[in-house]
């Protein structure tokens, strides 16, 4: 067993640990830890919500991860789930699309001006 194969167990073990700890199911996960990573690189990394970054960082990570799963299963003798895969890079960045578009494409998260907003109080 080599050093990648050592952290590819200890990354799977620390998987199985935060699983059992929140007991939420997997596909949860990917979609609570999409968001809480989406809105960190947006702090982190000081990005408006127009921006890419914070979407590129979840999809390295999401990629990342998959590719340790694919290694898990060549370690252990499994074929590779790449159905499960699919599903996993779908549960992880449907939300962060989606926040995504809406930030660069609507007007749903801008701030509005005090005058607009006693104007909306009054209609």
């Amino acid at each position: 067993m080599n050093v990648a194969d050592i952290g590819t167990t200890q990354y799977a073990d620390i998987k199985i640990f935060v699983e059992a700890y929140t007991g939420l199911e997997r596909d949860a996960l990917h979609v609570h830890l999409a968001l809480l990573l989406y809105l960190l690189a947006m702090f982190i990394f000081r990005q408006t919500r127009r921006s890419r970054l914070p979407w590129l960082v979840v999809l390295a990570v999401e990629l990342l991860n998959e590719m340790f799963d694919i290694r898990r299963a060549q370690m252990g003798g499994s074929p590779i789930a790449w159905d499960e895969g699919l599903k996993d890079l779908w549960n992880t960045m449907l939300w962060p699309t989606v926040l995504l578009v809406i930030g660069r494409y609507t007007t749903l998260f801008e701030h509005r001006s005090h005058h607009s907003r006693q104007r909306d109080d009054l209609s």
